[in-house]
């Protein structure tokens, strides 16, 4: 296919599809902008990276506090000696809500893939987890604050003259959810 990405999208929408008919439970959307701050890589040149993030994904509620879903975003880590890296991420989600009206504190845990998205970067691997904080804004949306760590592998082909590294972030973000 001359366009990888639009399998990876059409592979998440498929995803999504059966995840929404498994159940006849709730569905909630989230939105999420964030920055992310260095804390650790595995590059010997002492580089700091801090990045920007999106996400929006689906959450299906499968018991009153518990929650699965999958996400799209980008992340953008900016190397403070120059070098940009950008991701397209596709992840599956786990929630758990405190609350069963989806206010007060969230723990949330991720893990997937960054899909390839130029010719220099060949994959990664991603994961983190999470807390937050929403508060009822009307019946059908909050918003919240959210924090945690996000881990993620930046591997290159073998013929490209920069090695694979691993980048460890502290997230926080600005979120939406709609219910």
């Amino acid at each position: 296919m001359k366009y990888p990405f639009v399998k990876y999208l059409l592979t998440t929408f498929l995803c999504i599809s059966a995840l929404s008919s498994f159940s006849q439970r709730k569905v909630i959307n989230y939105t999420e902008i964030g920055g992310l701050i260095h804390q650790s890589n595995t590059i010997g040149d002492n580089s700091k990276f801090n990045g920007f993030r999106t996400r929006t994904g689906i959450t299906r509620i499968i018991q009153e506090h518990y929650g699965l879903g999958f996400a799209l975003g980008t992340d953008n880590y900016k190397k403070s000696s120059g070098g940009n890296y950008n991701t397209l991420p596709l992840t599956l989600t786990a929630a758990y809500y405190f609350n069963p009206e989806f206010t007060g504190l969230k723990a949330d845990v991720y893990g997937g893939y960054a899909i390839k998205l130029f010719s220099n970067l060949n994959r990664g691997l991603t994961a983190g987890a999470g807390l937050s904080y929403s508060v009822a804004v009307n019946k059908g949306m909050n918003l919240g604050l959210q924090t945690g760590y996000n881990y993620q592998q930046i591997d290159f082909p073998s013929t490209f003259f920069q090695e694979s590294f691993n980048l460890g972030s502290y997230r926080i973000g600005l979120g939406i959810t709609f219910k």
